[in-house]
């Protein structure tokens, strides 16, 4: 299922200026952002505050960016009928470690239900067109208003 931009847009200005996904965008970084082949994107500027011991992006915060461009895409194809929205299964494949730079991440709802979305998403290095750095598939339970 497609996202349109349009979607994208009326949400932040609805937001306006506050974050789209809480207090917690702003503690750890990130932004959206639109990729014309990709769609939505979830962007990081990777810095040592994201860093492992090992140098390279905590599995945290790649966990994190998977999770929320697949429930801001799940919650966009819902659109205002949606109240909330909750994660409910992540399942992650780490393909190699993501180092200090831009990390970008894309999603696809690959079912929209009454109930739940399925989406499928991924993390590249640079943009959405970069390496792969993750992949994951996540369902996300969908409250809607007045159900």
């Amino acid at each position: 299922m497609r996202l349109s931009r349009d979607r994208l847009e009326a949400a932040l200005a609805l937001a306006e200026g506050r974050p789209l996904t809480g207090p917690f965008e702003r503690l750890v970084g990130y932004r959206f952002g639109w990729d014309e082949r990709a769609g939505l994107t979830v962007e990081l500027d990777l810095e040592e505050r994201h860093a492992s011991q090992f140098g390279g992006a905590h599995g945290g915060v790649t966990l994190l960016l998977l999770d929320t461009v697949g429930g801001v895409a799940a919650a966009l194809a819902v659109g205002e009928a949606l109240a909330r929205i909750a994660t409910i299964s992540l399942s992650a494949n780490f393909i190699r470690a993501a180092s200090p730079g831009r990390v970008v991440a894309t999603a696809r709802v690959d079912h929209l239900g009454k109930a739940v979305a399925h989406c499928t998403m991924q993390l590249h290095e640079a943009n959405a067109a970069g390496p792969l750095l993750a992949t994951a598939i996540g369902a996300y339970r969908l409250f809607r208003r007045g159900g």
